[in-house]
């Protein structure tokens, strides 16, 4: 048996509980692994499982295409990204994020739409989109003549993009 970290008793033990969450005019709700002590009540939820809650609410908003200042923001801090961060992915200075974000300007749909397409990667831990974005900035010089594989084409063709793969070395040539 665990020991609750409050009064250092043996009584924690695994409950469920609904937890809420109110973004952008709505309330999402999910039931969340907890732990609690049966000495003196104390509930822990896993940082992770929290993490978990925003990133399921995050893509729900990015399915649903919700493109308010409000959204914007919990999306890139959903996806684990500052403004500077986001900016440099979408090549525009940090302050165009935070005009976004505070409501002075419009969420940009591109700027939306690459946001929306890196939290559903995370959601999917397939990080193309940031891959994809990562080669634009730093492209590479491709041979006149390339060979290709067409013997697990897909699969061979996720694995170049991804970081410290063949598409951040020097292309095959035949």
């Amino acid at each position: 048996m665990k020991t609750c970290g409050r009064c250092k008793k043996e009584r924690v033990s695994p409950i469920t509980l609904d937890d809420s969450m109110d973004v952008c005019g709505h309330t999402f709700t999910a039931q969340l692994p907890a732990e609690k002590c049966g000495a003196c009540g104390q509930i822990a939820i896993q940082g992770h499982d929290m993490k978990l809650f925003e990133l399921r609410v995050a893509i729900e908003l990015a399915k649903a295409g919700v493109r308010n200042a409000e959204a914007f923001k919990f999306l890139r801090k959903a996806v684990g990204l500052d403004e500077a961060g986001l900016g440099e992915l979408l090549d525009v200075p940090a302050e165009f994020v935070g005009y976004w974000e505070r409501g002075d300007w419009p969420v940009d749909p591109r700027a939306q739409a690459v946001l929306c397409s890196l939290i559903l990667a995370k959601y999917e831990q397939k990080p193309s989109t940031l891959d994809c974005l990562a080669v634009l900035r730093e492209p590479r010089k491709l041979a006149r003549k390339v060979r290709v594989t067409l013997i697990d084409a897909l699969g061979t063709a996720a694995k170049t993009l991804q970081f410290g793969s063949a598409a951040r070395s020097a292309p095959a040539v035949a």
